[in-house]
This record gives structure tokens, C-alpha cells and sequence, in this order.
């Protein structure tokens, strides 16, 4: 009988270690899988997050382009001897403000901010201009100041067309 006794003992106790060792494996299967299914949707987000500036930077860029090309235009007219630069200087106002709409639809704020920044600054220059007594022509401080803003403008378009969903 003590065989018999001692070959059922070994038995449960065999049947109880490998019960544990599945137990045991099972656990570290659905730790594993957990770990997984957190990766693939942290995965998922970051590829969601990346289609959609890819599918925002061509209007975006688009958008960019245009105030830029407006800005430049005004940069250009201090560099011009044209007598009827005041004239030419209020269109060109009116081409930043239409162009400033379209950035602040297309973002992201840094961007909407140096497009906020570069009108203002056409603005205060236009107000001098119309306020000053001596020449209605500015000078190279101003150009300078304007070329300033525009400069921090075009670096904070490429800055938001660079970002490809790395952040969160």
C-alpha cells in the first residue's frame, strides 16, 4: 500500500506542478498579449496621427506659399523706386489679410502666430508711412523689420510641414 499511496502522492503532486507551470505560462501569454495590443494601438494612433498632417500638408503648404509670395511682394516694392509705392503698398495689405485667413484655417498655431505677427508689422509700417512728415518711402529699418517677420514666418511653415505625428 505505500507504493500505491506514495505513486497517487507523486502523481497529484505531478498533476499540481504542471497545473502550475500552465497556470504560470497562461499568465505570462496574456501579459504578453496585452503588451502587444498596447504597442499595435499606440501604433495605430501614431500612423492615424501621420496620415493626417500628410493629408493636411499639401494645403497647408499651399497656403504658406501664398502668404510668403504676398510678403515677398512687399519686401520687394522697398527695394523699387516706383513713385506710387503707397498705392501699391494698401494692396498688398489687402493680399496679406486675404492670405492670413487661409493660414489661420490651415494652422497650426505657431504658423497662425508668425502670420499674426508679419501683418502687424505691415501694418505699423503702413501707419508711420501715413503719419510721417519726410518721405513716404521706407526706410531700411523698416524693410528690415518686415523681412524680419517674414524670415520667422517661413521657418515656422517648414517647422509644421517637418512634423510628421512624432508628437502627441
Amino acid at each position: 500500500m505505500d507504493a500505491g499511496i506514495a505513486a497517487v502522492i507523486g502523481a497529484a503532486i505531478g498533476g499540481g506542478l504542471t497545473g502550475l507551470t500552465a497556470l504560470g505560462t497562461g499568465m505570462f501569454g496574456l501579459r504578453t498579449a496585452r503588451l502587444q495590443l498596447k504597442t499595435q494601438e499606440s501604433e495605430a494612433a501614431r500612423q492615424r496621427r501621420f496620415e493626417s498632417l500628410q493629408e493636411r500638408r499639401g494645403p497647408r503648404s499651399q497656403a504658406y506659399a501664398e502668404f510668403i509670395a504676398a510678403g515677398q511682394e512687399i519686401v520687394d516694392a522697398f527695394h523699387g523706386r516706383e513713385p506710387a509705392f503707397n498705392e501699391q503698398y494698401e494692396t498688398f495689405i489687402g493680399a496679406i489679410r486675404k492670405r492670413r485667413a487661409v493660414v489661420a484655417i490651415a494652422g497650426p498655431d505657431a504658423v497662425v502666430k508668425a502670420a499674426g505677427e508679419f501683418a502687424d508689422e505691415v501694418r505699423r509700417t503702413r501707419n508711420d508711412l501715413v503719419h510721417a512728415r519726410g518721405p513716404r518711402r521706407p526706410s531700411l529699418q523698416y524693410r528690415q523689420r518686415i523681412e524680419g517677420r517674414l524670415d520667422a514666418f517661413a521657418k515656422a511653415a517648414r517647422t509644421a510641414l517637418e512634423d510628421e505625428g512624432h508628437q502627441s
